[in-house]
């Protein structure tokens, strides 16, 4: 039996993040675990460094097909009806949700089932058998996701949006896939997939809740160290996506009737400039708030019913966003509107000190509200930021290097990013034929 090796991150940072160690196995699976005692449960994710942004035009759809068929038959529980019941046996709570970046899987159980949820996993990571019969279940649901998708008012501003700042590669940025590779989807594709993938030195093991550091490491070394070591996913050294070479408008018809602004920078990746996601953040938070210039400009004063400006983190498809919903006769005033405000975000007086901590403790507030219980830390904090971080360093020290951001920082921010940076600005409204400047 091998042992575990490499202790990464020791019990730190109780005020600003979960308590938590993590550590690595030989065949190079991060185990992370964050002990909870408030009550009997433990949560078991299995995060993988995966998604959209892996795809090619004849894979985009295999990620999100790929989870669809993760809580299947298996080489331990080979059909789906023995598979339920060895779940209600356990009394498993799970899920599954694929995104861009980041693909993971977990279920909650009681922590007097922590064992046989941990073979439970194994079992699902390492064996799946894809079955025809399911696959062909799973087809249709996922088609009818994607159909859905076509009703959405704001279908065709993801569509531009897509094919003016993802040009490159476009289908890096759709997580639910194209028709043709769901309906040509086969077991072989299937298992090619896992075998790029689905490996332990592409995802991280998280533990949380009623478990002991020692019991939890120990029980996932006795568990997890037969998944063999893959070596060949080449995730970390993905290129970047996103791409804004020109100042670029885009009318977007909507037959919804529904109208929308929005204005797109390029912005800085966690990968390679962790330290502006800091004010970036900050900055977005600042932008929320009600009683200052932004939101009062733009929607106590002018014609957007609400508005933004974020920050989405991300290793390969970072972006500044400013958003809002508008009447649609008022649309192209609200972009002029909208590029005006943009450019006072450098003025002297547009933020205050006062401000800028409150917007601080809208973010401190956002994290306990997504660490409120055991299950949340397991699903909504640790698997996104050691995914798209890369490690779980940048999560521990979050709180403490906003709380260190001024308003110069923010100034840097803004130079670096937006004052004048190319731009793509989409406006959604009803065309009816005509045209537009």
């Amino acid at each position: 039996m091998k042992a575990l090796i490499l202790l990464f991150i020791p019990l730190i940072f109780t005020a600003s993040a979960a308590d938590f160690e993590s550590r690595q196995l030989d065949n190079g699976l991060t185990v992370i675990v964050s002990p909870d005692d408030i009550s009997p449960i433990i949560t078991i994710c299995i995060a993988v460094k995966t998604g959209a942004t892996c795809e090619t035009p004849h894979t985009n759809g295999l990620a999100h097909f790929y989870e669809h068929m993760f809580f299947k038959g298996n080489e331990a529980l080979q059909d789906q009806t023995t598979y339920n019941q060895r779940m209600g046996e356990l009394g498993i709570i799970r899920n599954g949700t694929t995104a861009t970046e980041k693909v993971q899987y977990f279920i909650t159980l009681g922590s007097e089932n922590f064992r046989e949820g941990l073979e439970f996993m194994y079992d699902a990571i390492t064996s799946p058998l894809f079955d025809m019969e399911e696959m062909e279940r799973e087809r249709e649901v996922i088609m009818n996701e994607h159909d859905r998708g076509l009703t959405s008012p704001f279908h065709n501003l993801t569509l531009a949006k897509e094919e003016v700042i993802f040009a490159d590669a476009p289908w890096r940025q759709s997580a639910i896939g194209v028709p043709e590779v769901i309906q040509a989807a086969a077991p072989s594709a299937m298992h090619a997939f896992q075998e790029q993938y689905y490996t332990p030195d592409n995802s991280a093991l998280i533990i949380t809740g009623d478990v002991e550091y020692e019991d939890a490491f120990r029980m996932a070394e006795e568990q997890f160290a037969g998944w063999e070591y893959g070596g060949r996913s080449n995730y970390d050294s993905l290129p970047r996506l996103i791409s804004i070479e020109r100042d670029t408008v885009v009318f977007v018809d909507s037959p919804s009737g529904a109208g929308y602004v929005s204005v797109i920078y390029e912005g800085p990746s966690i990968s390679t400039d962790p330290g502006d996601s800091y004010p970036a953040d900050v900055w977005g938070s600042y932008l929320a708030l009600m009683s200052r210039e932004f939101y009062t400009d733009l929607v106590t004063n002018g014609p957007f019913i609400n508005v933004y400006g974020s920050y989405y983190t991300q290793r390969y498809s970072p972006s500044i966003t400013f958003g809002g919903m508008v009447p649609p006769d008022r649309a192209e005033e609200a972009l002029d509107l909208l590029l005006e405000e943009i450019q006072q975000l450098q003025s002297p007086d547009y933020y205050d000190e006062e401000g800028i901590e409150l917007a601080k403790e809208e973010l401190r507030r956002h994290r306990i509200l997504v660490e409120e219980t055991s299950r949340d830390v397991a699903v909504e904090s640790m698997p996104f930021w050691w995914v798209v971080a890369g490690s779980l360093d940048y999560y521990a020290t979050y709180q403490d290097s906003l709380e260190v951001v001024e308003p110069d920082d923010i100034n840097e921010f803004l130079e670096t990013w937006i004052v004048d940076k190319p731009h793509a600005a989409f406006v959604l409204m009803p065309l009816d034929g005509k045209e537009v400047r």
